[in-house]
Formats: structure tokens, C-alpha cells, sequence
């Protein structure tokens, strides 16, 4: 097994690299660090190279990997450290392919998110998706869901979900779908609305979706705040949604 010592490797210098968007977009690659989500990440996704401390090659989970052995490279603890962006670097990291584009989906249920900027509100609506088995994800100018924060929040629902992305023009011009715009005030109750089939559309944190994005929706819900607070963050507003969504599916 080929091994790295030097952080000046050029390897090492790539991974680094890899926290970069357009960095990842000019090479098609992400990367990803943990056991948990390495693991996952290769029952959808092309692993490109894994890298692993000693330490960890010794453990049990190194065994999850057995059939990627020609790809497996060794570094030092303190290459790991050079490449992890975690706290505390976890003795494994990969590099993985990002997909190349699908036609986006004809059929819902599934979530439209436009403009989430922040990557743990992203990594949480992609987790949460995942876990009422939302499986299409429309992203229009969102975070870039390949970024590591974002990896990390959706804790390896990745591959449990199909992202695309896409313009709302497209969205509009390609595709029919039935839309739910998720709304502050004004729209109608969650019993009150039919999300059988349907896309739920979610905006950005501070300024939410725009009048033409919500005029270009069917239908429009908000969720009763009874407590008044002036408004949910778009994850937990997005999850509550997510949750009203499944029961109907």
C-alpha cells in the first residue's frame, strides 16, 4: 500500500483544494471524512482514492473497505490532519466523483429548495428528506451540496436521495410539477393542503421564496406558530413540512 508522510504531497494539496467550489466543480470531485460517511457514500457514490491512518487500517472498520484495497493509501496522522476539516480528523477521508447531471424528476413527492445558503440548513433538509423518504431534491441556486459542511450535516443520507440542480426558469419551462410553496404568512394551513404527489418548495433563510416563486406555485401552506414567533428557521420550517408531506405519501 502506497503511503504518504509529507504534507506537501501533491495528493494532500488536492484534498485541501477539494474544500474549494469551483475547485470541485473544475475536477468533478468532493470529499468526504468518517467512517460513517465514507461507508455510505460508496453504496452510491465513485470512490476515487480512500485514505487511511495506520492506525485505523488496524480496525474493524477498515474491513467496510476490503473490496476497495487498489485504491486504499496510507497517510500519516498528521497528513490526515492537514487533510480533514473536522476537529479531530477521524483516520479516514475519500474522494468520491460527483454525478454527472439527471433530467430532473416527473414525479413527486419531493423537495424545491431555492437559495438555502447556509450548508447545515441544507445538510439537515437533505437529511430530513432522507429520512421521511423524500427522495428528489431540486436545488436552485443553493450551497454547493457537495461541500464538506454539507456532507457532514446530512450524516451519509446522500445516498438515500437524488439531488438536482437546476434554475427556477428551467424548472418551470421543462417540467409541470405540482408546487407547494412553504410560506411565512398567508397560506393555507397544513390539514388544509393536498401534498399527495407534490414538490414542497422552501426559500432562502432571510428572505424566503420571491413573489414570482410563489405565484408560479398551485398551492401555498404556513405552519401555525401559536407561540407568535415571527418565523422558523428554514430547516426546522423545512423539516415540518417534510414530516406533513409524508404522511400523505
Amino acid at each position: 500500500m502506497h503511503y504518504i508522510s509529507s504534507v506537501a504531497n501533491e495528493q494532500v494539496k488536492h484534498v485541501v483544494s477539494l474544500q474549494d467550489k469551483a475547485y470541485r466543480q473544475e475536477h468533478g470531485q468532493f470529499f468526504a471524512q468518517g467512517t460513517r460517511a465514507c461507508t455510505q457514500l460508496t453504496e452510491k457514490y465513485e470512490p476515487v482514492v480512500i485514505y487511511m491512518t495506520e492506525d485505523y487500517y488496524k480496525t474493524p472498520d477498515a474491513a467496510d473497505f476490503a473490496h476497495f484495497q487498489e485504491i486504499v493509501i496510507g497517510v500519516a496522522p498528521h497528513v490526515m490532519e492537514k487533510m480533514s476539516t473536522a476537529k479531530q480528523a477521524s483516520g479516514i477521508c475519500a474522494i468520491f466523483k460527483i454525478p454527472a447531471e439527471q433530467p430532473l424528476p416527473d414525479h413527486g413527492p419531493g423537495l424545491v429548495l431555492s437559495q438555502i445558503s447556509d450548508p447545515g440548513n441544507l445538510g439537515t433538509l437533505i437529511r430530513t428528506a432522507a429520512a421521511m423518504n423524500i427522495a428528489h431534491i431540486i436545488l436552485i441556486g443553493c450551497t454547493d451540496p457537495y461541500s464538506p459542511k454539507v456532507i457532514q450535516s446530512t450524516a451519509g443520507c446522500m445516498t438515500m436521495v437524488n439531488l438536482y440542480q437546476t434554475t427556477w426558469h428551467i424548472l418551470q419551462t421543462t417540467r409541470k410539477l405540482p408546487l407547494c410553496a412553504l410560506i411565512v404568512n398567508g397560506g393555507k394551513s397544513p390539514n388544509q393542503i393536498n401534498l399527495k404527489h407534490n414538490f414542497l418548495v422552501v426559500g432562502n433563510e432571510a428572505h424566503g421564496l420571491s413573489a414570482e416563486q410563489i405565484q408560479a406555485c398551485q398551492q401555498a401552506m404556513t405552519i401555525p406558530m401559536p407561540g407568535h414567533a415571527e418565523s422558523l428557521n428554514a430547516a426546522i420550517a423545512g423539516a415540518i413540512g417534510l414530516y406533513c408531506m409524508m404522511q400523505q405519501n
